[in-house]
């Protein structure tokens, strides 16, 4: 692993975040790399838009009535705000369900705000809270295209899940076989592969021309909805969200847990990240920086995206007392 964040107090370097890079050009080869470009780790909710992608292939989506809006909910890690709720619930209305026929763990929030704001007044959690609340669906959407059992669809063995395992191998050009499943924090199978193989799936994605026709169209359908909606990705102001707002969709991103973010321009080039300890607070700061560095951004967006590089260290009496900062170069 490579040195990509310091963390400074002072004059001093106080914390040196590690982990591993690696770029895809427009034609799929690997041309830069940092650390340990095949890293096996799991992919974690950066495989969301990857996991729809068996639900608009199917014509699940159209079946249901399920519009782009909802869509690109089903790939996000949402943050639980209003809409987001009223986004799940019309899915799961559509579909004929109940909230509680989410498998999922109930929650408050991924945003710290919004936890405050609900423990404060007393509002219990909820399942259409839970960030994952989107995949969820997406998963209970398929089921009932399918008439495949409702119960226990978080069960690798699954029919729903190892649909899901063979599309998102197929993305990755890799056996699933080779996907090394673990669980993810909502339930679900999680991915365990190579950063390059990820980056991988997220080239395969935008590039929806080179895929089989029906998979290119649900590809190309999953992007849009994505880029049209960002809010349902993550929530206004989240980084996910902004990127693809500012952006307005050229660049396509999803975080996944404990340090992930995978990213590509549409039609063109694509980049995974793993920090090494998952540290999540410094991934935006080191997107941003690496999108600089690759001439990915127009200077009206980075100038729009460059707060997310300001992170200061700031002590219990609002001092600012130093700074993180990025460290490498692409």
């Amino acid at each position: 692993m490579e040195k990509l964040v310091e963390i400074t107090r002072g004059a001093l370097s106080e914390k040196t975040i590690r982990g591993s890079i690696v770029v895809l050009d427009e034609q799929g080869n690997v041309s830069r790399g940092l650390g340990d470009i095949h890293f096996v780790t799991y992919m974690r909710s950066a495989a969301k838009p990857l996991q729809a992608t068996p639900a608009v292939e199917s014509g699940a989506i159209d079946a249901f009535g399920i519009n782009l809006q909802e869509l690109a909910i089903m790939c996000g890690s949402h943050i639980g705000e209003q809409e987001h709720v009223e986004t799940i619930l019309s899915i799961l209305h559509k579909l004929g369900l109940q909230e509680q026929d989410l498998t999922l763990g109930a929650d408050l929030s991924l945003s710290r705000t919004l936890r405050e704001q609900r423990l404060a007044a007393g509002i219990p959690p909820r399942k259409v809270y839970n960030n994952c609340s989107g995949k969820h669906a997406c998963m209970l959407t398929l089921c009932r295209f399918y008439n495949w059992p409702t119960a226990a669809y978080q069960a690798p063995q699954h029919p729903v899940q190892q649909l899901i395992l063979s599309v998102v191998a197929e993305y990755a050009q890799l056996p699933k076989e080779k996907i090394i499943i673990g669980v993810d924090g909502c339930g679900v199978p999680v991915f365990g592969m190579p950063l390059s193989h990820m980056a991988k799936a997220y080239y395969h994605l935008v590039h929806p021309q080179n895929l089989p026709e029906q998979r290119g169209q649900a590809a190309s359908r999953i992007t849009r909805a994505m880029g049209a909606f960002p809010e349902m990705v993550a929530g206004r102001g989240c980084f996910c969200s902004e990127l693809m707002r500012i952006t307005q969709g050229r660049i396509i991103g999803k975080l996944g847990s404990d340090g992930i973010y995978c990213c590509a321009v549409i039609n063109g080039p694509a980049i995974a990240v793993k920090v090494e300890d998952g540290n999540m607070d410094v991934l935006p700061l080191i997107m941003v920086t690496a999108l600089r560095q690759l001439g990915w951004l127009k200077d009206e967006e980075a100038a729009a995206l460059a707060h997310f590089t300001k992170m200061d260290n700031i002590n219990c009496q609002n001092e600012k007392v130093g700074e993180a900062k990025a460290v490498f170069s692409l």
